[in-house]
């Protein structure tokens, strides 16, 4: 059986300087495609979201204003190969990419 395709996708709020982690099942060019779409047709983006639930993951969803993407946000892409396991893990290596992520956008 084929393990679906899923990223990890950090969304950057520079406003508030936070920055939430949510994983989808668009590879990176899929994600690029999706959001370079949104913003010329100027409306939300739309993405289904995978949360870890302790025995896998629950499906759900989430939106992305136009407004937030064309004034807030600011997004990292990487694709995972979870394998039934958290690959966020290893806390010290996400702990690096987020402040080598904050600190490239500005943000502390």
């Amino acid at each position: 059986m084929d393990v679906p395709v899923m990223s990890r996708v950090y969304v950057i709020f520079k406003r508030t300087r936070c920055c939430i982690r949510i994983y989808t099942d668009m590879d990176r060019h899929g994600f690029q495609s999706a959001l370079e779409q949104a913003m010329k047709q100027r409306r939300s983006l739309f993405l289904h979201v995978y949360q870890p639930n302790g025995k896998g993951f629950y499906k759900s969803h989430t939106t992305v204003t136009p407004y937030e993407i064309l004034v807030d946000c600011m997004f990292h892409v990487e694709e995972v190969n979870h394998n039934g396991e958290d690959p966020c893990t290893d806390k010290g290596k996400e702990a690096r990419l987020l402040e080598r992520l904050f600190k490239e956008h500005g943000l502390k």
